[in-house]
């Protein structure tokens, strides 16, 4: 299902954050309701609207005030009938993404993953995980040269056609795989993410770890 919009594959050639980025879609959520289940016990704290350099200027400041590097905000909002929230902050490496996605998608939501750590200096691949009602379905390593070709969960069969067609698994440039593979899964699951908004625009940002 091919978007009209803005699509995904954009995000490959952006900074979303300094230190890489983690995406979470939904559909069958609205967004108030994705940051609540992201923030997990915690009642996420809002922040009003600000730009992605705003959000990062705010958790620094905030940061360094409490002497922690905790702080883990979202900015979010919906598009083409998918609830979005991109996570900002130096603590969501490692907190949040692939991992860390008990009860995202209960109820029968579907909850799309893009992760990845720019800074790691393991390098790890961007990774994609798609959940839905409570399960995970399927998801792939983004660049696979070096890294692992499998193509995991019991519905993989939903990309592993489109994922072998693109030449993912053969591809060694990181930058080339990466945006294909954000191009097919924008294109199976119909995802997209407002560009102009996400990188330049303000959006509401809510506060979802290092609550005081």
């Amino acid at each position: 299902m091919k978007m009209k919009d803005d699509g995904i594959a954009w995000i490959a050639d952006a900074d979303l954050s300094w230190l890489g980025y983690c995406v979470t879609l939904s559909r069958g959520l609205t967004p108030e309701q994705l940051v609540a289940r992201l923030a997990g016990d915690r009642t996420p704290a809002p922040l009003g609207e600000h730009s992605a350099a705003e959000v990062e200027a705010l958790l620094g400041q905030r940061d360094r005030e409490r002497g922690t590097c905790d702080s883990i905000a979202v900015r979010y909002g919906e598009v083409g009938g998918l609830a979005y929230a991109v996570a900002y902050g130096d603590n969501w490496p490692g907190n949040m993404g692939p991992g860390y996605t008990d009860g995202l998608s209960d109820g029968g939501a579907d909850v799309f993953q893009l992760y990845w750590e720019m800074e790691n200096p393991k390098l790890p691949p961007p990774a994609f995980a798609y959940f839905r009602d409570g399960e995970y379905m399927c998801g792939f390593d983004m660049f696979m040269h070096s890294w692992s070709h499998e193509i995991t969960g019991p519905r993989s069969d939903l990309v592993r056609g489109d994922v072998e067609a693109a030449g993912i698994p053969a591809e060694t440039d990181r930058d080339t795989a990466h945006r294909k593979s954000l191009t097919v899964v924008e294109e199976r699951f119909g995802l997209t993410l407002p560009k102009e908004l996400v990188l330049g625009g303000k959006l509401p940002a809510a506060l979802i770890a290092g609550h005081p």
